[in-house]
Formats: structure tokens, C-alpha cells, sequence
């Protein structure tokens, strides 16, 4: 397991791809924290309003509103890609299916982890506090995030169809998850306790519910996964 996760996380750092939504989610976090620390110097009462946690804006609005986008771009074809090359084959006959999945899951979520301790250490230069309770929120949305684009791989043959539909729901899910919280609609409003969103915003210990679903999309992956033949 550890050896496909290690293979997963130094991949992540290989592409293009990678490289760019890492500069581009550094950037958009650093530029947000030295903004949110030049007006705490030139308006110090309304920024002090926002606490130290207006310091991790920008990298939460990035977030939540193009995490789905990201993941998709650089992961959607987690699992469909070994079965296209024919070498999940091999992975099953030399370890169990769970070791499998979970190596290719937590490969994923330690790149995310290093990404986002790196982009709360940036933070911390100009709020000199470390926001845990920002990285704990955005690593669990992630996680729900990363559970997801599992499935749809696993679901999914082709790794091409795979990027199609994860970038479709990458923007409409993010759409309808606001769109049920903030109204106040019968036919949609339900929709939010399906939505890791809904959580993210209650804060506080609400937010580890998002633990709770991304385990509950990890074992679905997981029968998913049990069911396919290689």
C-alpha cells in the first residue's frame, strides 16, 4: 500500500499540470494574506472584524469553489488509468484490492496535505499564527472531494469520459451545493446535507462530518472496486 501511495504523491509532482495549480493556489495565498495584512496595517478596527482567519480567504475561497476542478485535472483517471494500461492486473496479484485503493487514495490526499500545510505556513508569515482549524476544514473538504473522484474512476472505464464528467460536475456541483444551502426552496434546500459544502459553512465541530462522508464514499469505493474484474 505505502509503495503505491509513495508512487501516487512523487507522481503528483511530475506534471505540468501540477505544477501550475500549485503555483496558482501558492500565489492566490500569499497575495491574499499580504492584502489581508497590508489593510489590517492601513485599517486596523474593520480588519480586526475578520480575525486572523481573514487571512486564509483566499485560499479557501479557492477551495471550495475549484477544488472539484483541480482534483478532476489532476486525478480523475486514478484507477481508470491502470485498468486502460492494463496493469491493475498486476497490482491485484501482488497485493489485496484495499491496499490498492487506499495507496492510491492517500497518495493523492498526501499531495493535497503538502500543498496545504505549505499554503497555512505562507499564511502564518503574515498572520504569525498557524489557522489549524483552516487546515483541518480544507483537508477534510478535499478529502470529501478526493472520495468522490475516486469513485467516478473507479465507476468510469475510460479516463477520458472520466475527465469529462469530473470537470461537468466540477461546475455544477459547487452551483447547486450554494444554490441549496442559501435557499430556501423545498425542492432544492435538501440538497445540502449531500453537499460537503453545507458543513464546511456550520464550522465549528460540524465540519468533521465531512470526515464521516469521506469514509462513507471511501467504503462505497471500495465495494465498487471489489465488484470490477481486471
Amino acid at each position: 500500500m505505502w509503495a503505491i501511495c509513495l508512487n501516487e504523491f512523487k507522481g503528483h509532482f511530475k506534471s505540468f499540470k501540477s505544477i501550475v495549480v500549485i503555483a496558482i493556489i501558492f500565489g492566490v495565498t500569499y497575495l491574499t494574506a499580504d492584502l489581508m495584512s497590508n489593510l489590517m496595517a492601513s485599517f486596523p478596527e474593520e480588519a480586526a472584524e475578520l480575525g486572523t482567519d481573514g487571512y486564509a480567504t483566499g485560499i479557501v475561497i479557492l477551495i471550495f469553489v475549484l477544488g472539484f476542478f483541480f482534483i478532476t485535472g489532476l486525478s480523475h483517471d486514478i484507477v481508470n488509468r491502470e485498468v486502460s494500461e492494463r496493469t491493475m492486473r498486476f497490482l491485484v496479484t501482488k497485493t489485496t484490492r484495499l491496499n490498492v485503493l487506499m495507496g492510491k487514495y492517500l497518495g493523492v490526499w498526501f499531495f493535497w496535505l503538502f500543498c496545504m500545510v505549505v499554503c497555512f505556513l505562507l499564511i502564518t508569515i503574515k498572520s504569525k499564527d498557524f489557522l489549524w482549524l483552516g487546515l483541518v476544514d480544507t483537508m477534510l473538504f478535499l478529502s470529501v472531494a478526493l472520495a468522490l473522484n475516486l469513485v467516478f474512476s473507479i465507476v468510469i472505464p475510460k479516463p477520458g469520459v472520466t475527465m469529462f464528467v469530473g470537470i461537468t460536475f466540477a461546475l455544477v456541483f459547487p452551483a447547486l451545493s450554494f444554490w441549496a444551502i442559501f435557499s430556501g426552496k423545498l425542492y432544492i434546500t435538501w440538497f445540502k446535507f449531500l453537499t460537503p459544502y453545507y458543513y464546511s459553512s456550520l464550522a465549528d465541530y460540524y465540519i468533521l462530518i465531512n470526515g464521516l462522508y469521506a469514509f462513507l464514499l471511501l467504503l462505497l469505493a471500495y465495494w465498487l472496486f471489489k465488484r470490477r474484474d481486471f
